[in-house]
């Protein structure tokens, strides 16, 4: 409600008259009597000097605040009742409408020098007064939601020229903020004097780094998310790919504020989105880390990761949620990388702690403010040196991939050359001839055999792996063919097998031929081939146990012959570094086991 001007008077003209400052300047008016009216005006301004002396200083960090909304008149009349000094920093009196002062130092300047400008950072709507003149608006102050209009978070004021000279001047202000939307630790957050261009300038220049970082991070995850489509890259790129774009949102966010100056009940949208970016970062890093470096799956520690993060919703304020978390998040990727150090990862360990170490030098540096400011290039050193950590060991998986390729071709023509050694087409060829005259039937059956399972070999030869269903025809035809050879039956039974799982070509083939190489069967023998899946991990496995029943006259399989090679060349071209052979005697034979991603 509006104050009739008859009572703000009487009301100031109270206050006035009850105040000491008053009290003390009417004993001296009635001693100074005979005194010149200049000495009068010297008086009245000390007396105003002494009391602006009496405010706090923004310098200090501290302000004056009162909860009463009473007209400006009153505000502005320097009575010190009912005021209150609170840290600037902690400045929160709720929706108010409040007012405030304090007294601002207007630093020394050269001659000729522009006029200096007030820089406001403040959650709400305001009006100010300099010196008790007014000096300007942000918005609207209301009583009410709808009386209020939002004003904008950052404004620059220019101050009036002839309230404008160094030194100590006061600041009042009446501030609402109906549409805050949460509750804030403090909703002052700058209140800086300086010229308009210096402070404009200097605002920008903060934006600079932290921009520039923004576009390498961008680049740097589109460039790992295009290497997993179009490169198949493995879930460590994918993962690195993703945190760099959610590090870059991270600092968009924060950047947000300096390239738009929205209002300010959009600050709390900002952070809210800023924390759900500062989770994704801290949950991304440590599982990136673990990733790259094939640290072994431990559900109860990424549990209690998931808690720990879990649990920062009963830690106050958007900062220190932040912090804790991000700090957890270095706390646990160094440890991770320290562990995978220990286990062998020289280069890429000590390349990832390097990283993990400036950042971790700079949130110990400012680690409540680390999300504000460190954050942008703390991080952006660190995942420059995950991605180099990440190249080399990319390069030198190709490496070995394309050194398994070779060897598997190697071995491969030696596989096929020994299928067409002399001693097997002169065996294959006097029986198919003597077959011929005597049984033609059988002769007919051993000519499409011997095709059909050189048909498969060289079908599958060329492919880096094949379904499940085609290794087991080029296995089940090359029984034919034994089985033609020595005169009796041979069998492969399956249990459990997935048809369209993949393989590399000829890998239960080779088990065969292993077999006959090492054994005699002149009698009737079932191979067998059972397959399951093992949960390891977020990822189960797929097992493959083939059993090679024992024969006569010869000793079993094993060793490192060409067979074993041509296996352990196929399994690390197929699935690079993700693969397990074993193979011994049992009782019941020669048994194989290989383990593949499923």
């Amino acid at each position: 409600m509006r104050w009739p001007a008859r009572r703000v008077g009487v009301r100031v003209a109270q206050r006035l008259a009850a105040s000491p400052e008053c009290a003390w300047g009417g004993a001296a008016l009635r001693m100074l009597r005979p005194m010149t009216s200049s000495a009068l005006f010297a008086g009245c301004l000390a007396l105003s000097l002494a009391a602006s002396a009496a405010l706090p200083s923004a310098r200090q960090g501290q302000v004056q605040v009162h909860t009463e909304d009473f007209p400006a008149e009153v505000a502005l009349a320097g009575d010190a009742r009912g005021w209150r000094t609170v840290e600037s920093s902690q400045l929160n009196e709720g929706t108010g409408p409040f007012w405030l002062r304090t007294q601002v130092e207007v630093p020394p300047r050269e001659a000729g020098a522009p006029t200096p400008a007030l820089a406001l950072s403040v959650l709400g709507s305001w009006e100010a007064w300099w010196d008790g003149k007014p000096l300007g608006r942000n918005g609207r102050v209301g009583r009410t939601p709808s009386e209020e209009v939002p004003g904008r978070v950052d404004a620059l004021l220019p101050l009036p020229p002839e309230s404008s000279a160094p030194g100590p001047h006061v600041l009042t202000m009446r501030i609402s903020a109906h549409r805050l939307g949460f509750q804030p630790v403090g909703t002052l957050h700058q209140l800086q004097v300086g010229e308009a261009a210096s402070l404009a300038r200097a605002r920008m220049l903060g934006l600079v780094p932290a921009l520039c970082m923004l576009g390498a991070l961008v680049l740097m995850g589109l460039y790992h998310l295009a290497r997993v489509r179009l490169a198949h890259g493995g879930l460590a790129t994918l993962l690195l790919g993703v945190l760099c774009l959610a590090a870059a949102a991270l600092v968009l966010l924060e950047a947000w504020r300096g390239l738009a100056n929205y209002p300010y009940p959009q600050h709390a949208v900002r952070l809210r989105l800023q924390a759900a970016a500062v989770l994704a970062v801290a949950a991304l890093l440590p599982a990136t880390v673990h990733a790259a470096f094939g640290e072994p799956r431990r559900w109860l520690r990424w549990m209690g990761l998931g808690l720990g993060l879990l649990s920062l919703v009963f830690v106050p304020g958007f900062d220190g949620k932040n912090s804790i978390a991000l700090g957890a998040s270095l706390v646990v990727s160094t440890a991770l990388a320290v562990r995978a150090w220990r286990r062998g990862e020289p280069w890429g360990a000590l390349g990832a702690l390097a990283g993990l170490g400036f950042a971790g030098t700079l949130y110990l540096l400012e680690p409540w403010g680390f999300s504000e400011r460190g954050f942008f290039l703390a991080f952006g050193g660190l995942l420059l040196c995950l991605t180099a950590v990440h190249a080399r060991q990319q390069r030198r998986q190709q490496e070995r991939l394309e050194s398994a390729t070779r060897a598997a071709e190697r071995l491969q023509l030696e596989l096929l050359k020994r299928s067409l050694q002399p001693h097997f087409l002169m065996n294959t060829l006097g029986a198919l001839s003597e077959w011929v005259e005597t049984e033609p039937a059988q002769a007919v059956r051993f000519i499409e055999a011997l095709g059909a399972a050189y048909r498969h070999l060289l079908a599958v030869s060329g492919e880096r792996t094949i379904p499940l269903a085609r290794e087991l025809e080029l296995c089940r035809a090359h029984l034919e063919v034994m089985g033609c050879r020595q005169g009796t039956a041979f069998h492969l039974a399956t249990d459990g097998v997935d048809l369209e799982a993949p393989v590399p070509p000829a890998l239960l083939h080779t088990l065969l031929e292993n077999a006959f190489s090492h054994n005699r069967y002149i009698s009737p023998h079932t191979f067998r081939l059972q397959s399951s899946l093992v949960a390891e991990g977020a990822r189960p496995r797929r097992r493959y146990v083939f059993l090679a029943p024992p024969g006569t006259g010869t000793r079993q399989g094993g060793g490192e012959g060409t067979g074993s090679r041509y296996l352990r060349a196929r399994l690390e071209e197929a699935f690079p570094g993700a693969w397990r052979l074993e193979d011994g005697p049992t009782e019941e034979g020669w048994m194989t086991r290989v383990e593949v991603p499923s």
